[in-house]
């Protein structure tokens, strides 16, 4: 029986209308999504500075960039599916300044492309750049690690431990630390022993500069030796510069006794969460001049604590550039009294009660 005329030009038409229906499913799913980065020539651009030890070496940055667009598709135990937002891995190498020890890598901050990909987080670090120097066979460890985000999205080493506003300026101190361990195969480690964790994570979702500077005290070096035989009472074993030996079931050194050992200090001066503690406060004046709005010609100083916190009814002295000298205590907002703008910038800054 031969069909309708119609009936087929239906058909071919209704063929025709799924392929499209199907190629704009596949389309919009991303099957057929070009997912390549293309960085406009205007975009913004993140610049990451290392200031670089000459024992260490800069690892390779791992950067990430995030897409609402590209949606990556997973699929929990029980079967159901969960959308997220696709993401892009690039590596950099951060690049020698002339002559000098900075380093550095400038990153678009719009990746462009289909998928409108954005800078989402960067991972970075340094390490020893020649571990044998502490012995043969010996290799690198963790530490001095950072993670920095510029979205509000975690990071794949976690979530931001510290947020800041505008840019970035990263300043820490470390000692190397030589690790053995003996369960397993037997391994000879140097890293490096520092404030937190392997990474240090930050949220910094203004930030076009971002500076770090890892601070090594070569002269201040830890050991340890894990336990040869696995049983309960048996702990990681670390020797300090001091000769000092603890076994308290830590799996990483004492960083404030570190700086305690180093300095002299209390190590509560060293902790933010503990500084209140600290004997030894070394509170500072900002320079900035805060021009006073309801008085002309006077401004006002600020004093914070070395963790930058305002420091409230905090006694002070200070001479000013006209030899003016000027006796109190700050404000609840840590501000001094109006100053006349004759006294800026001050010659002096004592602070005569340096307890809380």
């Amino acid at each position: 029986m031969v069909k309708p005329i119609n009936t087929r030009k239906n058909k071919i038409r209704f063929l025709r209308l799924l392929t499209v229906v199907c190629a704009m499913f596949f389309s919009l799913s991303g099957c057929r999504q070009d997912h390549s980065l293309a960085p406009p020539a205007n975009s913004e651009k993140i610049t990451v500075t290392v200031k670089l030890p000459k024992e260490l070496k800069t690892e390779t940055m791992w950067v990430m960039y995030r897409s609402p667009i590209c949606k990556r598709v997973d699929y929990g135990a029980s079967g159901q599916r969960t959308e997220r937002d696709g993401h892009h891995s690039v590596y950099k190498e951060l690049e020698r300044q002339g002559q000098s020890d900075l380093y550095q890598v400038e990153l678009p901050k719009d990746g462009g492309g289909a998928c409108r990909w954005h800078l989402a987080n960067v991972t970075f670090g340094v390490v020893y750049a020649d571990p044998t120097r502490f012995g043969e066979n010996v290799t690198s460890g963790g530490g001095g690690g950072v993670v920095v985000i510029f979205d509000y999205n975690d990071s794949p080493r976690g979530g931001a431990d510290i947020k800041v506003e505008g840019d970035l300026t990263i300043k820490k101190d470390y000692y190397p630390w030589v690790d053995e361990e003996f369960l397993g195969p037997y391994k000879k480690t140097v890293g490096l022993a520092g404030e937190g964790s392997i990474y240090l994570n930050y949220q910094a979702l203004q930030a076009r500069q971002v500076y770090f500077e890892p601070v090594i005290h070569s002269d201040f070096i830890v050991y340890s030796a894990g336990p040869k035989e696995k049983k309960e009472g048996n702990h990681t074993v670390f020797t300090y510069p001091d000769g000092n030996v603890v076994a308290d079931g830590q799996s990483t050194p004492d960083f404030w006794k570190l700086q305690s050992l180093r300095t002299g200090r209390a190590p509560e001066c060293f902790s933010r969460w503990r500084y209140a503690d600290c004997r030894d406060p070394r509170p500072q004046l900002l320079p900035d001049w805060l021009p006073e709005p309801d008085k002309p010609g006077f401004g006002r100083y600020l004093i914070v604590d070395e963790w930058g916190k305002r420091l409230p009814s905090y006694s002070y002295r200070l001479v000013g550039n006209n030899g003016q000298i000027f006796e109190e205590k700050t404000d609840v907002e840590g501000l001094t009294d109006p100053l006349p703008e004759s006294a800026h910038p001050v010659r002096e800054v004592d602070f005569p009660n340096k307890r809380w």
